[in-house]
């Protein structure tokens, strides 16, 4: 699969985000100019709906984009009913679109010729209709005050052409923009937390949620496991810290658990983590944590729907919002506390008389809400307001204004993939997720919290193949990170293993923080996350970054990227690119000697990994410089003897940057000797020399493990062909888990002497499968049709079935489906010998699920002839 970035770069991304935007404002019309292109209002800047009189007084400010402010005062008292921006009919429009949620109404874009208008009220919430931008403040104006309404801003953009869902690219990144730059940021780095909930035990029943208290730490019952995740924070380099029960969970005229809540806070604070707790909003005592079963019996204060009944506590009703506001504020001022999570929200339209709001109110709830994060926030300059469960969604993208961490939902699986491990099945849902959300509701990437949970163990293949391909695939999208149930992930685990993992974590948490210059600047530039996508995220300022690629899928696949405005970069120079994982060293898919703006760059993507590429500014090598692979090289009296190190049986083009002058002989490589049957042969092939530039495969010694099982002979018809194919066949091919395969350093020598002779160097990145693919596999028929998938490969190990660790450890060929759905029966051979094919049900969602072959205690090590028969249903 590939996908080809330069296919969209036709806009001109370097391009400011803004277009020039003028407003002229009179008493029969107001106009907006921008890039040659006029729409028109017939009607006036704003209407004001009150019992009696107001004098306004309006301005303009012009900076990036222009922001209208309003400004009311009263010479009696004046009850303040609607404010409405923009009162009027447009004319002179294209198209018109109103970016809405099912509760309220976010911006409004006129599109005129490439130039779309766009209107915003600064606030969370608002109502457009055809005559104009409003809410109902419903406020109370005192004699000689000043009011102050709410601001709108108007902004203009150039059109790309580039269609996601109903928005074109460059509306969505200028409405994200305007969110990130219209109001002071809160945090300018990554934000990284931890929350303590353990959710593998719980007693679901009579309307109650309790957590198991077995390895559940919460202050008041298991302070002592707080403690140990405070550490394990302050180790990683973890700031924030979220921990159960919330005040209202606490026992009446309970002191042990604000004892302990002291002690959390002090030991936490002396470790550089900073403690926060929890609260649900909409009904004060959470479920899970309600031991005295309390419930707030205040009718008067809850939503009342259409229909006449109760929901949650309305943060429209002033006595319940300034209530929970205190409380709040008062328990966190008391413990220093310096973050929430606020859970659950389910706002809702609300007709209750007594809450002095407009019947079916949602305005007042938000600036309720609003409030309440506002006075939580002014507790500390770092306070961190974290939301969870609930229709958060709904109030985006403006809402980040007051919420600037938001983690959108519980882990869940939202589409199908094909998968044998939980861990990474989630972490492809919340990167979906992110980008989805950002397509759909333009909130900026670097609000988003991916959070990483550990708690869905049931997987096929063992969380420990896909612990860095997780954390990596979400600081791809954004620079936050939320973990759940590390710790006991840390503890589950081989004790070998679990230094490197706090190490892993603990590096690439310092990385985004050392870079967050770019990195608080998201772009995606590939697919979305989907079945077949090869995804691209690049984080760059002017002249240097980063670019990310991400395949999620079971078969290989390339990204092709310009390097331009397309990803980011501005500056017409010459360029280095450096991949700095999976391996560090010079890329060598890059042109040499440098690569130059304008260039086009070809990456391969292994299945279900990521690759991290740096692009800065070039930078003349003195020395040898070796692209491809990591390496150490010695000067000797023929040349270079270069130390390389990679898995056996792989075939790794490099290429060499060799000085000035000098120029390529000969190249031969060896295994760096061990005991001598331990040693084996390993080689290298010279591709020519262009100038100073010399192309080398080298072979490592032994057999390939396999991995992608890509090449296949289908019957009926004898053909063979390359999987997947996804728009004609269900079946995507098969990929080789947990096959053994060992690192293995090798000596590369290069001899230097005359001007090489030799061939001209071959254009990068050839591609020969297709030599393979004889005949484009006919579409399926898929009412009962059988069709049989012949394969053959090498398996150079595989362990004793006797010895091996456990089920999670076994060798396994997954067998990859767009549909599994469509798999009526299935079956497998391996060399003559009839094998069983299983069924991995995905544990959080049952009615989905991948199929495998176990290989451990099924083969030994040589070829190995595999046959799957399909009956599709």
């Amino acid at each position: 699969m590939t996908i080809n970035i330069t296919d969209k770069a036709f806009f001109d991304w370097n391009s400011p985000l803004f277009t020039p935007l003028t407003i002229d404002i009179s008493a029969q019309d107001i106009r907006l100019h921008s890039c040659g292109e006029t729409i028109v209002l017939q009607g006036s800047l704003f209407h004001i709906d009150s019992d009696k009189e107001l004098t306004a007084a309006w301005h303009l400010e012009e900076s990036r984009f222009s922001i209208l402010s309003l400004e009311l005062t009263a010479l009696e008292p004046t009850f303040l009913k609607k404010v409405t921006w923009f009162s009027g009919a447009w004319e002179a429009y294209d198209s018109r679109h109103v970016h809405a949620t099912e509760l309220q109404d976010n911006f409004l874009f006129l599109r005129k010729g490439d130039v779309s208008f766009f209107l915003s009220l600064d606030f969370p919430s608002s109502t457009i209709t055809e005559h104009g931008i409003t809410y109902q403040p419903w406020d109370e104006v005192s004699t000689q005050s000043t009011y102050h309404c709410h601001t709108i801003t108007v902004a203009a953009c150039q059109l790309s052409g580039i269609m996601v869902g109903d928005y074109d690219r460059a509306e969505i990144e200028s409405v994200s923009a305007y969110i990130e730059q219209r109001f002071p940021l809160r945090f300018n780095r990554p934000v990284t937390s931890m929350t303590c909930i353990t959710n593998r035990m719980t007693d679901v029943r009579e309307g109650r949620i309790f957590y198991s208290m077995h390895d559940n730490p919460t202050i008041l019952l298991n302070p002592d496991v707080l403690e140990r995740e405070i550490d394990l924070c302050a180790e990683a380099g973890i700031e924030y810290y979220q921990v159960f029960e919330g005040v209202f969970d606490w026992p009446e005229d309970d002191t042990k658990s604000g004892d302990a809540l002291h002690r959390l806070v002090d030991y936490a604070a002396q470790r550089g983590v900073r403690v926060g707790d929890y609260v649900h909003p909409g009904e004060l005592y959470c479920p899970h944590y309600n031991y005295e079963h309390r419930r707030l019996e205040r009718p008067e204060w809850r939503q009342l729907n259409a229909s006449g009944n109760h929901g949650q506590f309305c943060l429209g009703s002033r006595e319940y919002v300034d209530f929970l506001r205190q409380k709040l504020v008062d328990h966190n001022r008391k413990y220093d506390e310096q973050m929430i999570c606020l859970d659950m929200l389910d706002i809702q339209p609300c007709y209750a008389p007594n809450h002095n709001h407009p019947e079916g109110d949602i305005y007042h709830q938000v600036r309720g809400l609003v409030e309440l994060m506002v006075a939580l926030a002014d507790i500390h300059p770092e306070y961190l307001i974290w939301t969870n469960s609930g229709n958060w969604l709904e109030f985006m993208p403006k809402l980040v204004w007051y919420n600037p961490n938001i983690y959108l939902t519980d882990p869940h699986v939202r589409e199908y993939t094909p998968n044998l491990n939980m861990l990474k099945l989630m972490g492809d849902t919340r990167r979906e997720q992110m980008v989805t959300f950002h397509n759909t509701y333009m909130v900026p990437y670097r609000f988003y919290t991916n959070c990483e949970y550990y708690y869905a163990k049931r997987s096929r293949l063992h969380d420990l193949l896909f612990f860095e391909y997780s954390i990596l695939q979400g600081l791809a999208v954004t620079p936050n990170i939320c973990l759940g149930e590390w710790r006991t992930f840390l503890e589950r685990i081989p004790y070998a293993k679990r230094d490197g993992c706090v190490a892993f974590l603990t590096k690439w948490l310092a990385f985004v923080r050392k870079n967050f210059d770019v990195w608080q600047h998201t772009r995606q530039v590939g697919d979305s996350p989907s079945i077949g996508a090869m995804e691209a995220y690049s984080h760059m300022d002017k002249d240097r970054g980063f670019i990310c690629l991400v395949n999620q899928n079971p078969f290989a696949g390339t990204v092709t990227f310009p390097l331009n405005g397309a990803i980011g970069l501005e500056e017409a120079a010459c360029y280095d690119l450096f991949e700095i994982y999976p391996q560090e060293c010079p890329l060598s898919e890059q042109p040499l000697p440098y690569a130059q703006f304008g260039d086009v760059i070809s990456c391969s993507i292994p299945p279900h990994s990521v690759r991290y590429i740096e692009i800065k500014p070039h930078e003349k090598s003195e020395g040898l410089k070796v692209f491809g692979l990591p390496s150490e090289s010695v000067r000797t009296q023929q040349g270079y003897r270069l130390k390389l190190k990679a898995q056996q049986g792989e075939v790794i083009p490099i290429k060499l940057l060799l000085p000035e002058e000098e120029n390529v002989e000969s190249v031969s490589a060896q295994q760096i000797p061990t005991v001598p049957m331990y040693t084996f042969p390993a080689s290298a092939a010279l591709h020519g020399q262009v100038g100073n530039i010399v192309p080398v495969d080298v072979a490592f010694p032994r057999t390939r493990a396999p991995r992608e099982l890509n090449r296949w002979v289908v019957q009926p018809n004898n053909m063979e062909i390359i999987l997947p194919q996804q728009a004609i066949c269900p079946f995507l091919g098969a990929l080789v888990s947990r096959a053994h395969s060992e690192p293995i350093e090798i000596w590369l020598d290069v001899v230097l002497g005359d001007a090489y002779i030799g061939n001209k160097l071959e254009a990068d990145n050839t591609d020969c499968s297709d030599e393979w693919l004889m005949n484009p596999l006919s579409e399926i028929d898929l009412r009962g049709q059988k069709q049989t998938f012949e394969t053959v490969f090498e398996l150079p190990f595989i362990e004793w079935n006797a010895f091996s660790p456990g089920f999670d450890d076994d060798a396994v060929i997954e067998l990859s489906f767009t549909e599994p759905e469509k798999v009526g029966t299935i079956s497998a051979v391996i060399n003559g010998e009839l094998i069983e094919v299983r069924k991995y049900t995905y544990a959080t969602k049952k009615e989905w699920c991948s199929y495998y072959i176990e290989l451990t205690g099924q083969v030994t090590p040589g070829t190995i002839h595999l046959t799957i028969e399909i009956e599709w249903s």
